[in-house]
This record gives C-alpha cells, sequence and structure tokens, in this order.
C-alpha cells in the first residue's frame, strides 16, 4: 500500500477580514499610494503653489500700485496746500499794501476793503476745506476699492485651495475603495482547502 504524498497545506484565509485588509507595515501603503497617485499629488501641489504665488505676486502689485498712488495724491495735496497757501499769503500782502497806500485819504474804502479781505479769506478756507473734503473722499474710495479687490482676491484663492482640497480627498477615497476591492478578490479567489 502505497504512502499518499504529503501536500503542501494551503495558506489559511486570515480569522479577521481587517487582517488581510492591514498591510504588514504602513510603508507599503504609502509605496502604492505613491506609485498610484503620487504624480496627481505633485501636480496639485505646483498648482497650488502656483495659485499661492502669484496671489502674493497680484497682493503685492496691489500694494505696490495703492502706495503709489497714495504717495502721488500726498504730493498732489501737499502741492494745492502750498500752492493755495502761497496764493492766499500773497493775495493778503497785496491786499494790505492796497489798503495801507489808501488808508491815509480813504478811511471808507479801507473798511470795505477789509471787509472784502475778511469775506474772500473765508471763501479760500472754505474751499481749502472742500478739497481736503474731497481728497479725503477719494482717499477713502480708493481705500475701499483696494479692500474690496483683496477680499475678492482672498475668497479666489480660497475656493481654489478648496477645490484641489476636494479634488485630493476624492482620490484618497478611490484609493482606499481600490484596496478594499482588492483585498476582497484576493480573498475570494484562493483555492478552496482540499478535504
Amino acid at each position: 500500500m502505497a504512502k499518499p504524498a504529503k501536500k503542501d497545506p494551503a495558506p489559511q484565509a486570515p480569522d479577521h477580514p481587517t487582517e488581510a485588509a492591514t498591510p504588514p507595515d504602513g510603508e507599503n501603503i504609502d509605496k502604492i499610494r505613491d506609485i498610484l497617485f503620487g504624480s496627481q499629488s505633485r501636480q496639485i501641489e505646483k498648482k497650488l503653489s502656483a495659485v499661492e504665488e502669484k496671489i502674493d505676486k497680484e497682493i503685492d502689485f496691489l500694494r505696490s500700485e495703492t502706495k503709489t498712488t497714495l504717495e502721488a495724491l500726498e504730493q498732489f495735496v501737499r502741492k494745492e496746500l502750498q500752492s493755495l497757501s502761497d496764493q492766499l499769503n500773497r493775495e493778503r500782502s497785496e491786499r494790505t499794501e492796497f489798503v495801507d497806500s489808501l488808508s491815509g485819504r480813504l478811511a471808507d474804502t479801507q473798511k470795505a476793503l477789509d471787509k472784502k479781505l475778511g469775506q474772500l479769506n473765508d471763501k479760500v478756507v472754505k474751499d481749502q476745506r472742500d478739497t481736503q473734503e474731497q481728497i479725503l473722499l477719494q482717499t477713502k474710495s480708493l481705500l475701499d476699492e483696494m479692500h474690496e479687490k483683496n477680499d475678492g482676491l482672498q475668497k479666489r484663492m480660497d475656493q481654489s485651495i478648496k477645490a484641489l482640497a476636494k479634488e485630493k480627498t476624492d482620490r484618497l477615497a478611490l484609493a482606499n475603495l481600490m484596496m478594499e476591492a482588492a483585498v476582497r478578490l484576493k480573498d475570494d479567489l484562493q483555492l478552496p482547502e482540499p478535504e
């Protein structure tokens, strides 16, 4: 009677399904993930860094433009104020000389001119105040516009980041699903143990 040939024992299925789904070490998953999605992840990271760099450049450009505009506006205001001040000083000195030359002969004319000079001063001060108010309003408008543009850029950047994060998350879920399907297929295709 011949002895039956020794059979190699078939690999036994794990007692717990989670043992089959869990690789012996985390490096294998990282390697598989890198093989499957590494290039896409790097592309997404490149795109994200390019978007961030572009936004930073735009913010720097806006800051530079705003600074230049404000400096030009400040110079304009200073020149206008100096011009108005010089004009006022010239007009005062001219009026004073005129009044002094006629003061001895025309007392009534001097009073009228003094009154007119006061009105002119009031008008110049009023005009100066109006000009300052207009400049302040324009400055406020420019600042509001700058804040609005900055907020718009921030919103666009946040939306881009959210879209990229969602795309990356969806790929991770797909990878996990494919891993689970592979493990299940592996378990289903094992040969039955001989009796």
